[in-house]
């Protein structure tokens, strides 16, 4: 099938067509979330107070809607949805979530010890600083991200991104290069002095996510371990902000 195998033989247009895919995917993505999360706080704000935070929990709900129809929509005018690998979870695929999500801690918590330890500061992450005043976004965001980020980004960045990339250069060269498209749209995401250090773990991260798309062979895979993963980040964001723990 055409996802099993790099092409040895691409021509140019391969080439031209596989990245020029990416960046207008990419470019949709960015502008169309913006715009469905733009309708969402519109519409939302008719019944909820602007200082509510399911407000901007409803606006990011939008935004990965919004990246949702990117990706299908790109796939449907291509007529190509065998570029992604999407089953119905198995047995085998639950091993591979459960295993997904103790690598992907693995390497969240040893990179943050090593930063740690060598006195490396990370940047300040915009949705930590919006939660910092309403700690209930982060509950908020639990849902979200589960239902629709995880799915979302996953069918772009590691679906799209990735299986273009692997048809031409094969799994390794994919894995690095989709996960630097996936660290780029992070840009807006962190602040202060430290944000590059933050965009780098969220390189790798990435490349873990590929690496598990790539083991596994399912999409669902990468977008559970990938919305789980954001999830129990948020729920501990949430009682370290409310005193839990």
């Amino acid at each position: 099938m055409a996802h099993d195998t790099a092409r040895s033989s691409a021509t140019p247009a391969d080439h031209l067509q596989a990245y020029g895919g990416i960046i207008i995917v990419v470019a949709l993505t960015l502008i169309v979330g913006a715009v469905f999360g733009s309708i969402a706080h519109g519409l939302a704000s008719g019944f909820l107070d602007s200082s509510d935070p399911l407000l901007d929990a409803l606006q990011s709900a939008g935004t990965f809607i919004g990246f949702g129809a990117v990706g299908l929509g790109y796939l449907a005018a291509r007529d190509d949805w065998e570029l992604i690998r999407l089953e119905s979870p198995s047995k085998r695929d639950l091993l591979w979530i459960a295993g997904g999500l103790v690598a992907l801690f693995g390497v969240y918590l040893g990179g943050s010890a090593l930063m740690s330890a060598l006195n490396v500061q990370s940047g300040d992450s915009v949705i930590a600083q919006q939660g910092a005043q309403s700690p209930m976004y982060f509950l908020y965001l639990t849902v979200v991200t589960i239902v629709l980020v995880g799915p979302a980004e996953e069918l772009i960045f590691r679906g799209i991104a990735f299986g273009e990339l692997r048809r031409l250069w094969g799994p390794i060269p994919a894995i690095v290069l989709s996960s630097a498209v996936f660290a780029s749209i992070h840009v807006w995401s962190f602040t202060g002095a430290g944000a590059l250090v933050s965009l780098v773990m969220v390189f790798v991260l990435g490349g873990v996510l590929a690496a598990i798309y790539e083991k596994s062979g399912n999409l669902v895979v990468a977008a559970v371990v990938h919305g789980l993963f954001n999830a129990v980040q948020f729920v501990v964001s949430y009682a370290q902000t409310t005193g839990l723990v």
